[in-house]
């Protein structure tokens, strides 16, 4: 064999997930070593420019953003009608910042607590022993490497480096999220934008894209769309060019990948933790993945520092991960994932009727659903919304179809946070608890 390493924590993947979980672990007196498969400079560099709450640096401990990492700090953005008649603004404090150079503080931090971190490592397979994972093997630039630790932790992102090559039984699942419940990101770059197009921060939900600013006086269009790269980029064209036309100049493109899928039923296994991207962490509102996958970070940080001292890194040991995880955030993700559905298929008539009616899309349920990541439907609040719902079917300005979607994907969602708000105390009765959660999801 070549390069042989060990620690007490192997974290793969040196994006912002494991480098925060890291950073926990070091701090906490452990040994870290952190197997990244690309150049550390690059990392970051494919989206380029990304967002980030404010409220949430102080939340995970996470000094704010100065100098060259910090773009822009928007104080309030807005979201639009389809017929560009309705703003609402959302007052949400905003940082615009530069993902490669947040991303490197991140390492940074992981080194100072101690960590290790390796570039050009990229994972070609785990290594099992009793059923508990005790490593992972690959090849580093040119060589083999096996890296030993007594926690391995998936951070690699969207590949899942290490969860898709879990056998099968092991207790989590292994199979990696398919190109169908993904959304593929484009960005576009432009500067020398004509005076009269949009400033600041700004949303188009029905065409799930954004005019947000960039460097400067510039802007970035974007957009989020499923299928492809090809077919999100015409549809950034369609938009673009309905609504502004070809203002200014194109710099660069960026684009990127990012799962719209409902995370693993179980997030552990003997040995085994998965985190941020390579778990399905996202927030289903926006694809925003940083400071969700954060919130799993905290929680799976002092689950393991707990584990890792009681010499007891089994499934059980690790479970209170899952219970925590899933009984919170986890809960509210797997209602708003379950809502995208009936979102996603509203017609520019109907998603123009709610801007105009403040239903669903009000300025407080924007802001409601950036802070607590879902907008609470209490038994008045939801009969309003019902109510307005018809109301607009009965005057034609509603889609019959639409309404019952709505009904019936919000109970559903409501089944599904139910369910996940009930996850099981220990895997000895999760078996059961996942058929149930398979048959809510529909599969």
């Amino acid at each position: 064999m070549g390069n042989q390493f060990e620690a007490d924590v192997i974290v793969v993947g040196a994006g912002t997930a494991g480098c925060y979980f890291a950073w926990q672990m070091g701090k906490a007196g452990y040994k870290v070593l952190i197997l990244e498969a690309k150049k550390l400079t690059n990392l970051g560099r494919h989206i380029e420019i990304f967002h980030m709450d404010k409220i949430r640096f102080d939340e995970f401990g996470i000094p704010h953003p100065t100098a060259d990492e910090l773009i822009h700090l928007e104080e309030t953005g807005y979201n639009w009608s389809p017929d560009l008649k309705v703003r609402q603004p959302v007052r949400y404090p905003i940082y615009v910042m530069h993902m490669p150079s947040f991303i490197q503080r991140m390492q940074s931090y992981a080194r100072e607590s101690g960590a290790s971190i390796l570039e050009y490592a990229e994972v070609k397979d785990v290594l099992l022993e009793k059923d508990t994972l005790v490593g992972v093997r690959g090849r580093l630039r040119a060589d083999d490497f096996e890296a030993r630790g007594r926690l391995v932790v998936d951070a690699s992102g969207l590949a899942a480096a290490v969860r898709t090559r879990l056998p099968a039984g092991f207790g989590v699942e292994n199979t990696p999220v398919p190109a169908r419940d993904c959304f593929f990101v484009c960005l576009e770059f432009r500067e020398q934008v004509p005076i009269g197009n949009p400033t600041g921060s700004n949303s188009y939900m029905f065409h799930k894209a954004f005019w947000n600013k960039s460097y400067g006086e510039g802007a970035i269009l974007g957009i989020g769309q499923p299928q492809s790269f090809e077919y999100a980029w015409g549809k950034h064209k369609e938009w673009r060019e309905e609504y502004f036309g070809d203002p200014g100049k194109v710099t660069q493109h960026r684009q990127g990948v990012i799962p719209y899928h409902r995370p693993p039923f179980s997030l552990v296994g003997n040995g085994f933790m998965a985190i941020g991207d390579s778990a399905n962490q996202n927030k289903p509102f926006s694809g925003e993945g940083v400071t969700s996958g954060f919130t799993a970070c905290k929680i799976a940080s002092e689950v393991a520092i707990k584990a890792l001292g009681k010499q007891d890194v089994s499934r059980e040991a690790l479970w209170p991960y899952n219970l925590r995880y899933f009984r919170g955030q986890g809960a509210k993700f797997a209602g708003g994932l379950a809502q995208l559905p009936a979102v996603a298929e509203l017609t520019r008539k109907d998603v123009n009727y709610l801007f105009h009616h403040n239903i669903i899309f009000s300025s407080a349920d924007f802001e409601e659903l950036n802070r607590n990541y879902e907008i609470n439907l209490g038994m008045g609040k939801l009969i309003k919304i019902i109510l307005g719902l018809l109301w607009g079917v009965l005057s034609g300005r509603f889609h019959a179809n639409s309404f019952r979607k709505f009904l019936s994907v919000s109970a559903k969602a409501g089944r599904l946070k139910a369910h996940y708000l009930a996850y099981p105390e220990s895997p000895g009765i999760f078996p059961a608890w996942e058929m149930q959660a398979r048959k809510l999801w529909g599969e």
